[in-house]
Formats: structure tokens, sequence, C-alpha cells
């Protein structure tokens, strides 16, 4: 008797990994089905990978898949629909929906050390880190320039991952500084001095008082200390 115990035993044993091993292969093959017709929409050379939420029995044991197509495109958080077309009994075709969800491998800045509202980044304060996001990348910063010498719009601990909305330009000129006015056309430039009203970064808008005529206008801030006003 237990003989007949140990050989059911033993048999289990070999029985059960086989059995996982066949299970995952099922799902590595409706995973790369998935994840070759999701990559058609992304750039080739994006590294993403394709991770179903659920895999319904009916893709379970290698059924044969007539289309798939999407219901939902993945959305800023990757996630997505799609429909797999499969032949059913006396073949007639049956709907499978299959939810999803697309990660992307790419780069990252982290700050590497307290800052505070107001801080300039320095190069030295940032380092590169990859990792795999669903989220949209352009609200990640993709090049060291576009992040050091801005500045932060709160307070945040070290290890933050640096996006977008936390950075600033940094002021380039500040209340009551002198500054150079530029107005310009296509056929003339005329150039005088004023006084900044404001302070200003890059790219603002603020009034500035022109010196000698006492007027005031308002100007783009161009570069340090420079004015643009258009006419």
């Amino acid at each position: 008797m237990m003989i007949v115990i140990r050989c059911l035993v033993f048999l289990l044993l070999l029985l059960v990994p086989v059995h996982g091993s066949l299970f995952a292969q099922e799902q590595s093959f409706i995973e790369t089905r998935l994840t070759n017709f999701v990559k058609k929409i992304y750039d080739e050379s994006e590294e993403i990978h394709v991770r179903p939420r659920n895999i319904p029995a009916q893709l379970k044991g290698r059924p044969n898949i007539r289309n798939i197509s999407f219901v939902r495109m993945p959305d800023s958080r990757g996630e997505g629909l799609c429909l797999v077309e499969i032949e059913g009994k006396n073949r007639r075709d049956k709907n499978v929906y299959v939810p999803f969800r697309v990660t992307r491998k790419t780069r990252v800045f982290v700050l590497m050390e307290n800052g505070k509202k107001g801080d300039v980044i320095r190069r030295d304060s940032v380092a590169l880190r990859d990792t795999s996001l669903s989220d949209r990348r352009s609200v990640y910063p993709s090049r060291l320039e576009d992040v050091v010498g801005k500045t932060l719009k709160k307070d945040v601990p070290g290890g933050t991952v640096i996006t977008s909305p936390l950075l600033d330009n940094p002021v380039v000129i500040e209340r009551g500084e002198v500054v150079s006015i530029v107005a310009e056309n296509r056929r003339i430039v005329v150039r005088a001095k004023g006084r900044a009203l404001e302070k200003g970064r890059m790219g603002d808008s603020i009034r500035v008082k022109n010196t000698s005529s006492d007027r005031e206008i308002y100007g783009k801030v161009v570069g340090d200390s420079v004015v643009s006003v258009s006419f």
C-alpha cells in the first residue's frame, strides 16, 4: 500500500510542473500575439511590453485566432482593450475581449537631493535611471538640457522623478532692473534703455518703462536683461 501511495505522489510531482509549463506556454502564445499587434502603433525603436489583464479561458489551449483589433486604443496610462476573433465550435467565429496594459522602457531624471521651491537644478544634482512607465513619456524630460538650469516649482524630497510640470524657467529679469528694449520689424531695429516694472522668466510678457520717454509698454523676455517689443 505504501509503495502505491509513493508512486502516486511521484506521478503528481511530475505532472504539476508539466501542467504549469503548458499554461505558461499558452499564456506566452497569447501575449506574443497581442504584443506584436499592439507594437504596430508604436515606434519600432521603443521597447514596450504588453501585459494582458486577464486571459479568458477561451484563449487557452492555442485557439485558431482569426483576427485581432482594437476596441480601445492605449490611453495615457497605457490601458487598452483588444477584440480577439477566434474560431469556435462548428467553425463559427467567436469574439473575446482582452484588456491589456502597455509599459515602455524609458529613462528618467531623478533628483538626488532635497530641493526647495525656486532652487536651480544643477548638473550634479540629478541622475539618469532606467524604468518602465505606462503614462505619457512627454511628461518626463528626455534631455539633460531640459532639466539643468530650470527651477523647482515646489519643495520635493531627494529621489523624486523629475517631470515637466515640476519645472519652471529661472527668473532672468528682476523688478527694477535696467533692461535693453529691442523694438524691431523686418526693416528696422530700434534699441532703448528701460526699467523692468515686474520680474520675468524667459518667454514672459512683462511691463517695462522706457527711461527716455517714461512710457510704459509690454515686452517679451528674450534673454538676460533683454525685452523684445514688436511694432
